[in-house]
């Protein structure tokens, strides 16, 4: 043999190659040594003259995704590889790229490029608002979301999407922050087209528009967007790789120093999370359990007067509440389960305040008949000229108590109900936009208000839980821990409150400027900000555990699968993290290698 090339992994493939040659021992001793040293397959370039080996190049392959994922695997099973060395060879991003929907694009026309934000290929018919998405979705077609941007109230149109992309946009915007919470492939900020909400269609500089019906392809990886459908159906990777994935979550399991919990918002979503390994729930949002179908019903009591029309409307918010919290309570029978009160800017569900006055000034100049004067008085009222500066969370609760009863009250009935039944509901309450610990005391007077409503013995009550999402809540937190059972460390809120930012907004002009500047090395939305933020939860969480040792934390958002976030909660003895379902698997990784790196003191490096 003159000169070979081969691939060679661990003296396996060889065998069948060198059997029998003069040089085959040596060269196998050189493979399997390589490999050992590399701890991956090798690539081996040598030449054989005269039956004398030359080795003339060793080079450990790069493996990605699946292909590392199983060999990582193989290496445990053969016992060639200990459970720490193996945590450090994965990378979330290979993890992540596995758990994506997989699918080529391969032959189609490009129609526009624009920045991937959530992995992966998708496809399906184009629609251009939430509510074409929910229809398609109804009708068994899978929906591609078009927007220019997309707002909290787009979330039922999100949920129902195959794929979403939008004109505006960045890593930290709605779009790109929602999607990768549910798993769903998303581009944003598209570079070379327009998106048109009024024709409604897509138009490239260069091409024809897509328009409603159209198919459409969306890959997330490459941030691209195609017309027609994927030439294969898109299918998942771990349909091959699962039991690897599972092997190295659960090595990552045994060492993890944190829990993991999940963002639920459903009892769909609460018994994915347990599926994939959720030891709880981290957090519930009730607002997002009144959207889609359920919207007027809030925007019916944020409007009402006191009317007998705004009592009713409470009576079936409570029972709506109740009935969903008795779902999400069994599903996570036995698991915490925190449960976030109402914390929208209400004019997510007003009617838009704009659109209201130019159709009342249209009625007057022509004479016809305009909005509802009742829905345009409320909507003048509770206009506010900076919503998340404004009456959020606990906020809307002292401002309407009834509205605060009615979901105290709710949940009060369902964990009796649950426990009724033989169930074990242990649920959490968390108090939202906290700034002042008294508004914790008001809390729980409320709280066991709702107790006696129910019937109770005087003696029942659940956990109470102040968020930390505020600057104020994190220097008081001393004083909080004193009334709060737990905390909870609301990352999104005290990274923009902290900054001075809007995330959505921060991501179109500013951010960017200042890092081509180098101002900033990356969006502090995106990457935790250990000097800053970062500050305000040691002193918090110091502050509170010095009140309060026992006080449990966790902490939920954007950030909690970060590593830097991670290790801070590690070192601060804090109890768990929590993200959306599709992300578990991701944080289950996270918190065992942050685990290993501090137990072998190489966290940071």
């Amino acid at each position: 043999m003159t000169g070979a090339h081969l691939l060679l992994h661990g003296g396996r493939d060889l065998a069948a190659t060198a059997a029998g040659q003069p040089w085959g021992a040596e060269l196998t001793a050189v493979v399997e040594s390589s490999h050992r040293d590399a701890g991956l397959p090798v690539r081996v370039e040598f030449t054989v003259r005269a039956h004398r080996l030359r080795i003339v190049a060793v080079t450990p392959l790069v493996l990605r995704d699946a292909a590392l994922l199983t060999h990582v695997a193989a290496l445990l099973d053969e016992g060639a590889l200990t459970e720490r060395d193996a945590l450090g060879m994965v990378r979330a991003t290979d993890l992540t790229r596995v758990l994506a929907p997989a699918g080529r694009v391969t032959g189609l026309p490009v129609l526009c490029r624009g920045r991937g934000v959530a992995p992966g290929v998708a496809g399906g018919v184009a629609v251009f608002s939430a509510d074409a998405a929910v229809a398609a979705r109804q009708e068994g077609t899978d929906p591609v979301l078009i927007l220019p941007v997309t707002r909290p109230q787009d979330l039922p149109g999100l949920l129902a999407a195959a794929a979403v992309v939008t004109e505006q946009g960045g890593n930290t915007s709605h779009a790109a922050v929602v999607t990768r919470g549910l798993g769903r492939v998303c581009v944003t900020a598209l570079r070379d087209a327009t998106v048109d909400p009024d024709e409604p269609c897509l138009r490239p500089d260069d091409g024809e528009p897509v328009r409603p019906g159209d198919r459409v392809t969306v890959d997330g990886s490459a941030g691209t967007v195609h017309r027609g459908d994927p030439p294969t159906a898109p299918t998942t990777r771990t349909d091959h790789t699962g039991p690897a994935v599972d092997r190295i979550l659960a090595v990552a399991d045994r060492h993890a120093r944190l829990a993991v919990r999940v963002n639920a918002d459903s009892p769909a979503d609460a018994e994915a999370g347990r599926r994939a390994g959720a030891t709880g729930v981290g957090l519930c949002r009730i607002e997002h359990m009144l959207l889609g179908e359920r919207q007027p019903l809030l925007a019916r009591v944020l409007t009402g007067t006191g009317s007998a029309g705004t009592s009713e409307a409470l009576d079936h918010l409570r029972d709506v509440l109740r009935d969903d919290f008795v779902a999400l309570l069994r599903a996570m029978d036995g698991l915490p389960v925190a449960i976030r009160l109402l914390d929208p800017p209400r004019h997510e569900f007003l009617p838009d305040l704009t659109r209201l006055e130019v159709a009342a000034a249209e009625a007057r100049a022509g004479g016809g008949a305009g909005p509802d004067p009742v829905t345009l008085a409320a909507a003048r009222r509770l206009h506010e000229t900076n919503p998340m500066l404004g009456v959020r969370g606990i906020r809307l609760g002292v401002l309407d108590p009834r509205l605060l009863a009615a979901q105290l009250t709710a949940l009060v009935e369902a964990t009796r109900l649950v426990r009724r039944d033989g169930g074990d509901p242990r649920p959490e309450l968390l108090v939202p936009m906290v700034t002042v610990p008294a508004e914790l005391d008001l809390v729980r007077d409320r709280l066991a208000e709702a107790y006696e409503r129910c019937g109770g013995t005087g003696t029942e009550t659940m956990p109470v839980g102040a968020m930390i999402e505020t600057p104020r809540a994190a220097l008081v937190a001393g004083e909080l821990a004193r009334r709060a059972d737990f905390l909870s460390i609301g990352s999104n809120d005290l990274t923009a409150l902290g900054w001075g930012l809007c995330r959505d907004d921060a991501e179109r002009e500013l951010l960017p400027r200042y890092r081509d500047l180098g101002l900033v090395d990356e969006s502090p939305m995106v990457r935790w900000d250990d000097h800053g933020v970062g500050e305000l939860v040691r002193q918090a969480v110091t502050a509170a555990c010095k009140v309060r040792p026992d006080i449990g934390v966790g902490i939920c958002g954007e950030h909690a699968l970060d590593p830097a976030a991670v290790r801070l909660l590690v070192g601060l003895g804090a109890d768990y993290v929590s993200c959306s379902p599709a992300r578990l698997p991701v944080a289950r990784l996270t918190v065992g290698q942050v685990a290993v790196a501090v137990e072998r003191g190489t966290e940071g490096r």
